[in-house]
């Protein structure tokens, strides 16, 4: 009753064989028709074609959409052969034809020579993929005129990618990937460029920039003669390949960003190849930048190619270093005011200054000059008060404060300028301080602020969560500023005298502070569990490369963490300490003491904070009520 079957069921099953069908498409085959027949013989039913469908309605519910679909194939095909005695529908669901045997004699000799070394590593499934997917690949290159390797080119590959159909992006990739691993057999054997493979990347392909297919402007942007740095492409490829595997990790980059970098070396690597240039850094950078016009992360690959020079001229990285990139606004000055400027700046670093000071000095003096130049000055004995009185009103700083310090960097500027008699001396006075006193009100965390703090340090188990912890407690049971706490180190924590020493960089005051057990147990646990492994001196370091000391912002960020999006600043930590040694009747003297203050009249501002205390001193205000009007 079932010879004719299973007649076709061979035929059927030769025909894969035949054809070099994956096993888990021949596997899903036999197991369709081996549950077919043990429901023909339920029925006790020879087979027809209406019997295999309504077969098939019965098992469906319980099949994968791929599985549902190679069954329908695999009756389509079983049919054909029960009644026609050939397969019909071959492109129907499932496209795997074979293009070896159309393939030209150098294109077989080199699959061969292929799959005969992957046999040595590689099963019979994935070899028959390889084999399918480099057959197409071949089969390609043949109709586009390829005679051997050589005529490989990265123009090929793009346009190879774009006509390849798959019915989904993930099939692609795997068979892409297939393909990728022959072509680097190929560039293991010199027969391939070492770029031509890293060109089959989908992300390496949407970025491709040729420079032929360029508007002439862009072309010509890209050629950079004359440089006596240019080493070529295949040159800088085996550097970055060192850079990238060694000298990344030994800094301890993340496994993201060492993959990041490597990606971008790689691109530019295949750009460099695809259009017959050399490396040299004006040309990568100019890459980087204009790959602008196809991803964000387009600043990383400017970053990647600093990092490549700075480890071609040093033999190293040094991950501390911030590149910049923007053309240094000094650059811009005339020529009859830049040398005083450059004079006054250097003067003030011999000084001694702080760097942010000396930096604060320069973005007010450039902002003056640039002022100076809009309004058609060209020399010195052209500044005149009422032009200092209009810069003054352009401030766009909102607070008094902020104007007065500014005005008082510009100030500084104008005495210089007055002592090498370039201006009169009384020009200074039309730049005016603003005068604007004002009382603020203390403000200090309230009691559901500080549950939150410590909800937030019971839960915390990160690496960076025990390190917000840490510092939050230390400014909210020491009093500690954000900026003494970015700087502590780990000899200036004694753990056998349970002490915390700290050089005040305000005041430049040592205080030695006892170490309250909270903030002990949370320092600990932090170095313990959650601090990088480093040789950095600094207890609170960035999480990453260069795994260097904190700004003090990072204080503000983790107290933010710790309350939700929360106006106070990191200093309302330091109001908070001192407003609760006061409600605890601690001697204003010793709260000076240990804020670092030189006497009490500081600590008195926080009287205010102390509600139960200040109601005793409310004055009555018998006899002198209000009359009239919504009161009376």
């Amino acid at each position: 009753m079932y010879r004719n079957y299973e007649k076709a069921v061979s035929r059927v099953m030769d025909y894969l064989a035949g054809n070099n069908y994956t096993s888990s498409i021949v596997y899903t085959h036999k197991q369709c028709y081996r549950l077919l027949k043990e429901y023909l013989e339920s029925k006790e039913m020879p087979y027809s074609r209406e019997l295999a469908l309504q077969w098939l309605d019965t098992v469906t519910p319980g099949l994968c959409s791929s599985t549902f679909q190679n069954y329908r194939l695999a009756l389509s095909r079983v049919n054909d052969t029960f009644n026609h005695h050939e397969i019909v529908n071959t492109k129907s669901a499932y496209e795997a034809v074979q293009h070896y045997q159309h393939l030209n004699q150098w294109c077989k000799e080199l699959l061969d020579e292929f799959l005969a070394v992957l046999s040595k590593s590689h099963g019979s499934a994935s070899i028959q993929e390889h084999r399918i997917s480099a057959s197409k690949f071949l089969d390609y290159l043949s109709k586009c005129g390829v005679k051997s390797t050589v005529g490989i080119s990265h123009c090929i590959i793009r346009d190879y990618y774009r006509n390849d159909l798959h019915k989904t992006q993930k099939i692609k990739d795997h068979y892409n990937s297939l393909i990728r691993h022959f072509l680097m057999y190929l560039a293991d054997k010199d027969r391939v460029r070492r770029s031509i493979p890293l060109a089959l990347d989908k992300f390496i392909l949407q970025r491709l920039v040729l420079i032929h297919e360029l508007s002439p402007s862009d072309r010509d942007a890209f050629y950079v003669t004359g440089q006596p740095d240019c080493i070529n492409a295949s040159e800088f490829h085996s550097k970055a390949l060192i850079l990238g595997s060694t000298y990344l990790k030994r800094h301890r980059y993340s496994a993201t960003i060492k993959k990041t970098f490597r990606k971008t070396w790689n691109e530019l690597f295949v750009f460099l190849e695809a259009n017959g240039l050399d490396y040299c850094q004006e040309t990568a950078l100019y890459w980087a930048q204009y790959m602008r016009y196809y991803t964000v992360q387009w600043k990383t690959f400017r970053r990647a190619v600093k990092m490549f020079e700075q480890f071609r001229n040093t033999g190293d990285i040094q991950p501390e270093i911030v590149y910049t990139y923007q053309r240094d606004k000094a650059e811009n000055l005339s020529e009859w005011c830049r040398n005083e400027f450059r004079s006054f700046i250097q003067c003030k670093r011999r000084e001694g200054l702080a760097a942010s000071t000396v930096q604060m000095y320069r973005s007010s003096c450039l902002r003056f000059l640039g002022y100076l130049g809009q309004v058609g000055s060209t020399a010195w004995d052209m500044i005149t008060p009422e032009m200092i009185k209009d810069f003054h009103l352009s401030d766009p700083h909102t607070t008094p404060e902020a104007r007065n310090a500014y005005a008082a960097k510009c100030r500084g500027f104008l005495e210089y300028l007055a002592v090498k008699g370039h201006i009169p001396s009384t020009l200074k006075l039309a730049l005016s301080n603003e005068s604007a006193a004002r009382l603020d009100i203390i403000r200090t965390l309230a009691d559901h602020d500080i549950a939150a703090i410590y909800e937030f340090k019971a839960y915390a188990q990160t690496g960076l969560q025990l390190r917000n912890t840490a510092m939050i407690m230390i400014g909210l049971r020491m009093g500690i500023c954000a900026s003494d706490i970015t700087k502590l180190k780990m000899s200036d924590v004694s753990w056998k005298q349970g002490t915390i020493s700290i050089q005040q960089a305000k005041t430049d005051k040592f205080l030695k502070l006892p170490m309250p057990t909270e903030v002990g147990n949370s320092l600990f646990r932090y170095i313990m569990d959650g601090r990088p492994e480093t040789s950095s001196d600094y207890i609170f370091i960035t999480h990453r490369v260069p795994y260097d000391r904190l700004e003090k912002g990072v204080c503000a960020k983790a107290l933010k963490k710790a309350l939700g999006n929360d106006p106070h600043g990191f200093h309302v930590t330091r109001k908070t300490f001192a407003s609760r040694m006061l409600i605890n009747n601690t001697n204003p003297t010793m709260i000076a003491e240990t804020l670092g203050h030189s006497d009490n009249s500081t600590v008195m501002t926080y009287l205010s904070t102390d509600g139960k205390s200040m109601r005793q001193c409310a004055i009555s205000l018998e006899g002198i009520e209000v009359k009239g009007g919504l009161l009376s």
